[in-house]
């Protein structure tokens, strides 16, 4: 746990009454601590020092906050995803194309998996390309990937069994 009031050193001390509770460094437990233990509201000390407390939503489950999720890239339970749904959904379509999972299949069964290979397939005659320095190759070769991804992207393929 970080310091609730520097944001900086690991928390070693938990100061908790019925304002609430604060975690602070050695540093901050000595400028601020006393206080605290002598009955002081730690939600004051939040607000005084300009720390935002419970502002901040978190998910009921664990706890994860918005920042943290941020700062990580990491969500901490299931649950995180209804919490944080309209801030994690664009960082989802952005990685995945898709929001929804659509589970998994074998490879090479119908028209979906045939545009997936041969897209494989182009992005590393690609990477060829661009190493051999046969630039109009690669500028073909980046065209055909474009318009694969955007067939796969829109769903407007024959989605049916190999004929």
């Amino acid at each position: 746990m970080v310091c609730s009031v520097c944001k900086k050193n690991m928390a070693t001390h938990r100061i908790e009454n019925e304002g609430g509770e604060v975690f602070l460094c050695d540093d901050c437990f000595e400028r601020l601590g006393a206080a605290a233990e002598y009955g002081a509201d730690p939600g004051l000390f939040v607000s005084f020092m300009g720390i935002e407390g419970e502002a901040e939503r978190r998910c009921p489950v664990c706890g994860t906050t918005l920042s943290r999720y941020s700062a990580t890239g990491l969500v901490g339970c299931a649950h995180c995803y209804d919490v944080f749904r309209d801030e994690l959904l664009p960082s989802i379509r952005r990685i995945h194309g898709r929001p929804v999972h659509v589970g998994k299949h074998p490879l090479g069964d119908g028209k979906f998996f045939e545009l997936l290979e041969e897209r494989k397939r182009l992005r590393s005659e690609l990477e060829r390309a661009v190493k051999e320095n046969r630039m109009k190759d690669a500028e073909r070769l980046n065209r055909d990937i474009r318009e694969i991804s955007k067939i796969l992207h829109r769903g407007d393929f024959e989605g049916g069994e190999d004929e």
